[in-house]
């Protein structure tokens, strides 16, 4: 079963948080313990995770991905995160931090916006010497002093902190994408409110018309706005979105295709199994049979 975690939630799922601060920030200290009890998770947090000895595995949105040590993981949450697993060697770390905190200690996420659908498709990068090392002493840091609890500006510090990882964590990035992707617009803008739009409603929305409604624009110029950017429509996102929870819902739950119809606000069952097979050319019960 797929559920939605808020970072509250997550302290839950870990027997090594070895820091927490309510719904802001935590600090897991070795994620092969993060364990999925109900199933796939949805996070609605950034995640930055990292492999310092060993390897392992995990899933995001149905598909594998391996990592080894010296990789690091990032996650900018609404996807898919199942099948966690880590060698019995692994050695690591993991931080979760909030939306809201990021907004806060580092008024919003503009750095990161250009190299969005890179990390859609590359969740997991190998570090050279140099990046591992400086990344491993931002952890030792970040450890020592959020160890501070006597500390009059803790807040302060804290975001202080998240903001050497975070860009540190742009100038990986930047290293590594390709230049036609890092082009910081206004379409860039416009698209990242529209795919957290969509990871927030596709579940109630399908219509472009309804999302051009809350961005001020028109169906047209938004659908010619998302593609330039990503390359697909905006109805293509809306519809992989819908399309990837169907699929998720299909193998990872119990529930039969009549639940599934009602949970993603098809108007009958019919509709959903026509959609889903004009999509796939499999019908859903063939789909979870296969």
């Amino acid at each position: 079963m797929i559920k939605q975690i808020n970072l509250k939630d997550a302290i839950a799922y870990s027997s090594d948080c070895i820091y927490s601060d309510a719904d802001r920030l935590m600090f897991i200290s070795n994620p092969r313990q993060f364990d999925f009890p109900d199933g796939a998770i949805q996070p609605g947090f950034f995640i930055y995770g990292y492999c310092a000895k060993g390897a392992g595995a995990f899933s995001i949105n149905g598909q594998k991905h391996d990592f080894r040590a010296g990789d690091i993981y990032l996650n900018v949450g609404n996807q898919t995160l199942d099948h966690l697993r880590g060698s019995d060697d692994f050695e690591g770390h993991s931080i979760l931090v909030s939306y809201q905190f990021l907004q806060e200690g580092i008024a919003g996420m503009n750095q990161l916006w250009p190299f969005l659908l890179y990390l859609y498709e590359h969740p997991v990068i190998h570090l050279e010497e140099d990046e591992r090392e400086r990344m491993e002493e931002n952890y030792s840091l970040a450890l020592r002093r959020l160890g501070e609890a006597d500390h009059h500006y803790r807040r302060e510090l804290t975001a202080t902190l998240i903001r050497l990882y975070y860009f540190d964590i742009c100038d990986i990035l930047s290293r590594r994408c390709p230049e036609e992707w890092n082009r910081p617009t206004r379409s860039y803008d416009i698209f990242d409110r529209f795919i957290h739009l969509a990871g927030e409603h596709f579940r109630e929305q399908r219509n472009v018309m309804w999302y051009s409604r809350q961005l001020c624009l028109t169906p047209k110029y938004l659908s010619e706005v998302v593609k330039s950017v990503s390359g697909k429509t905006a109805g293509q996102w809306i519809s992989d979105f819908v399309l990837m929870e169907i699929k998720m819902l299909l193998r990872s739950t119990g529930l039969s295709v009549k639940e599934i119809t009602n949970k993603m606000n098809f108007p009958n069952q019919s509709f959903l199994g026509k959609y889903f097979k004009n999509a796939t050319g499999q019908s859903p019960s063939a789909y979870r049979n296969n």
